[in-house]
């Protein structure tokens, strides 16, 4: 079980230069890439993604890389074509004029500037862009140990709280125990008085007391709520993503704690509802950065 909040960072150096990665996770329902690029990088943009998806499942990411030292670049010169031509010509027509007849020298074109553009355009080497996915991978390995850490002490935490909703539950158990049989005893007594001044049918009202009591009757949420707990605890040993499962728990946990508390017919047990629902919140705030 690892959490969604983390950080690491990782370098790795090529000739002349150097790629520096960081990656920030914090808890997010669903897998959200956020990519903070050098130009160079861009492109590859994709290929970081499918590298950060292959290793964190959910959570809110920012990947942010930086380049330094030398960047190889690629030139390329464009010549104004129509402006050369009207040169030639403008050239051609000073030549006649002055009675020239030696060939045009292109250098007189090559020392115009404004017949040539120039543009230099970085391009990523394959070595550069090795030495990016090798930073990238060392900064989720570093985020992968803060993460386990983190998720070890989740562990802890959530293992403590689902110990304490299972003593809930044996202390539901034995306070519904009591009230019932003291409910059952005060209703026996009522309907022998009552039976006492009436004709009614004996068995027939003995046959509603007991359906009376039964809806005060919390064993099958008792053992549902155990067997969520159960499973709760097999997930948080798991080393696969959980988070959701476990949300989803939580959900079925709330559900018959509400309902325990529903049928709570004395002071005590509902004091016990209020303080299993305390610790169901409690779980869920801590679930929710739970990968």
């Amino acid at each position: 079980m690892r959490s969604m909040t983390g950080y690491g960072s990782g370098s790795a150096a090529f000739p002349g230069g150097r790629v520096s990665a960081e990656i920030r996770t914090v808890n997010h329902r669903f897998l959200e890439m956020k990519m903070s690029l050098p130009r160079l990088f861009l492109p590859w943009e994709d290929e970081f993604r499918r590298q950060l998806s292959a290793q964190v499942g959910r959570g809110r990411l920012e990947l942010s890389l930086n380049l330094s030292g030398r960047t190889p670049h690629t030139s390329t010169v464009s010549l104004n074509r129509d402006l050369a031509r009207a040169y030639r010509l403008a050239f051609s027509e000073l030549q006649k004029e002055l009675g020239i007849d030696t060939p045009l020298d292109l250098r007189l074109l090559a020392s115009r500037p404004e017949l040539f553009q120039v543009s230099v355009q970085p391009q990523l080497s394959q070595t550069e862009l090795g030495a990016a996915k090798k930073a990238v991978d060392r900064a989720l390995r570093s985020l992968e140990r803060q993460r386990s850490r983190e998720g070890r002490f989740l562990r802890r935490e959530l293992r403590g709280r689902l110990q304490t909703l299972s003593r809930f539950g044996r202390a539901a158990a034995r306070r519904s125990g009591r009230s019932q049989t003291a409910a059952r005893r005060r209703l026996a007594e009522r309907v022998q008085t009552f039976l006492a001044d009436t004709q009614l049918d004996q068995s027939r009202l003995l046959q509603e007391v007991v359906v009376a009591t039964q809806k005060s009757d919390i064993t099958e949420e008792l053992v549902r709520l155990q067997s969520h707990v159960e499973t709760m605890m097999d997930l948080i040993a798991s080393h696969e993503p959980v988070g959701k499962r476990l949300d989803f728990l939580l959900q079925e946990i709330n559900r018959e704690v509400n309902t325990i508390g529903a049928k709570a017919d004395d002071a005590p047990l509902r004091h016990l509802v209020v303080e299993a629902k305390e610790e169901v919140e409690k779980l869920r705030e801590q679930v929710q950065n739970v990968e």
